[in-house]
Order: C-alpha cells, then structure tokens, then sequence
C-alpha cells in the first residue's frame, strides 16, 4: 500500500489519477463532513435529556408560581368580599338615614307651616325658634 497523504485515507497511488483521484478526494471529503455531523448530531442527542430535565423543571417552578398566585388571589377575593359587604351596609344605612332625615326635616316644616297660623299656646315660642334658626343661616339642604 502507497503512504497516505495529509491524513487521507486515499492512497497517494489512486490520488495521482486525475479523475478517480478527485472523484476519491471528494468522497474522502463528504465522508469526514458526514461524519463531523453524525458525531455533532450525538452529541446534541446525549444533551438532549438534560435539555428536557431543566424543561421540566422550569415548567414545574411556573407550576409551582401559578399555584401561589392563585391562593394569593383567593386570600384578597376572600379579604375583599370581608369587606364590601359590612361596606355596602353602611352605604345603604346612610341613604336611609338621608331619607329620613329628608323625611323629618319635611314633617317639621309642615308643622310649623300649619302652627305659623294657629293661635295655640307655645306657638310664639316656636315661631321664635324658626326665626333665630333662620337667621343664623341658611338651611342646609
């Protein structure tokens, strides 16, 4: 056998012969290109579970996250709903005060309407009341 040329696998004997010699070198070629990918290829497969260990793990962190955030959610959903309903309480208390207050302020003024013209004893008294009521300010409404 012929010494080998350059690390080539093809004999420098075929290697003089133009056409075969090219048509070998060219092979030679592919063949260490083929071979560079098949071993990359390899590689990337053996990574390939640790690849899909760190996924997982990922995956189970964000998991984990979601789980959180929705127990924290469900605790302010709770907290909130403690809240609004002693709130809407009040609220509707207060407009009902505000009715009823309405509703007094309205009897008082039909009283004292309806007693401005009576004669009845104490009348004066109230009518007084009205007056220095009245000239301290405006009513408030």
């Amino acid at each position: 056998m012929a010494k080998k040329d350059g690390g080539s696998r093809v004999p420098s004997a075929v290697g003089s012969i133009p056409v075969v010699g090219d048509l070998v070198k060219s092979a030679d070629q592919q063949a260490r290109w083929m071979q560079e990918l098949v071993e990359q290829n390899a590689r990337l497969i053996g990574q390939f579970p640790a690849t899909m260990k760190s996924f997982n793990d990922a995956l189970e962190r964000f998991n984990d996250t979601v789980g959180r955030l929705d127990r924290a959610v469900t605790q302010i959903e709770a907290a909130s709903r403690q809240l609004t309903g002693p709130l809407e309480k009040a609220v509707r208390a207060t407009t009902d005060t505000q009715k009823q207050v309405a509703r007094l302020q309205s009897t008082i003024e039909r009283v004292i309407g309806a007693l401005g013209d009576l004669p009845l004893p104490g009348a004066a008294v109230l009518r007084r009341i009205v007056k220095d009521g009245d000239a301290k300010g405006p009513k408030p409404d």
